[in-house]
């Protein structure tokens, strides 16, 4: 069959057509490859700034007020028996030192339970260690670097550390077993007992058998559905029986409710959810009335 004029017309333009296109599309792959050769990789690298390093106090600076000096005055002062030279040594080299660590301590580790001013508090640990200069010993060796000796900062530090721990500790257990008793009823203040607790548990018990006769006369209004009413038994069966539990423990509270009804867990809490309602109108009304309307 011979294929009309207009047919092959078509055709010649439908592939004239590809042929552009394909033209087009190897042309622009040839620029974009032509611009990524032109372009240049430029690696960006990280310049780490130089650390600041912190200048070290010498040991003749005024913001050192623990020093050598301080350490050989410690020795000096057990070496001597000269109450005088004690008494110099003491106030010109390790009066102010022994202060500023004292006040250090206590400022770092914030001690609240003091019955004195912080400055007392101070001098009492301030004239503890004056009292304790003696036990130091120069040539003991370091517990955590046996290759190095004691020094005086470390000995003194744990001595003053320990003792504001233990007066701190003293003055809570003071402040626990003392409190102030007041009409008002404030923070700082204790009310005084208005009811004893044999009248509370007579309270709670008849509280207990009013709401057990509730909901025994009730439950069948409450739950019609005769599952639910199984499980409400089984848990007001629980109720009548609280004075002979020993262990309230949740999980075997659900289980022993799951093996009288024979239901699942999540019934149970449903069921207690709405027997909560009941309970939070029947509390207020015993409250407010002493009674129960059963």
């Amino acid at each position: 069959m011979k294929k009309n004029k207009s047919t092959k017309k078509k055709v010649n333009i439908y592939k004239k057509k590809k042929l552009k296109s394909k033209a087009t599309f190897k042309f622009k792959n040839v620029k974009h490859k032509q611009k990524r050769k032109n372009l240049v990789s430029v690696k960006t690298e990280v310049v780490k700034k130089p650390r600041k390093q912190r200048k070290l106090t010498s040991p003749t600076s005024p913001l050192m007020y623990f020093t050598q000096d301080t350490e050989n005055a410690v020795i000096e002062y057990n070496s001597t028996d000269d109450v005088e030279q004690k008494n110099k040594i003491y106030v010109d080299r390790l009066h102010y030192p022994f202060s500023k660590l004292v006040e250090n301590i206590f400022n770092t580790f914030h001690f609240s339970y003091f019955e004195t001013s912080p400055f007392d508090v101070q001098k009492e640990c301030l004239s503890h260690l004056v009292s304790n200069i003696h036990k130091f010993d120069p040539e003991r060796k370091s517990r955590l670097h046996p290759h190095l000796k004691a020094r005086a900062y470390s000995y003194f530090s744990i001595v003053a550390k320990h003792f504001l721990i233990l007066l701190n500790n003293n003055n809570y257990k003071k402040f626990n077993q003392n409190v102030v008793i007041g009409e008002d009823h404030e923070e700082h203040t204790v009310q005084l007992q208005q009811t004893d607790k044999h009248h509370g548990q007579v309270e709670m018990n008849d509280f207990m058998r009013l709401m057990v006769e509730y909901f025994e006369k009730n439950i069948d209004k409450i739950f019609p559905k005769e599952k639910d009413a199984e499980i409400a038994n089984a848990i007001v069966e629980l109720l009548r029986n609280s004075t002979k539990i020993e262990i309230f423990n949740k999980k075997m509270l659900y289980l022993v409710v799951r093996e009288i009804s024979d239901c699942k867990t999540q019934n149970i809490t449903r069921i207690i959810n709405r027997m909560k309602i009941h309970y939070k109108i029947i509390s207020n009304d015993y409250k407010n009335s002493g009674m129960i309307d059963v």
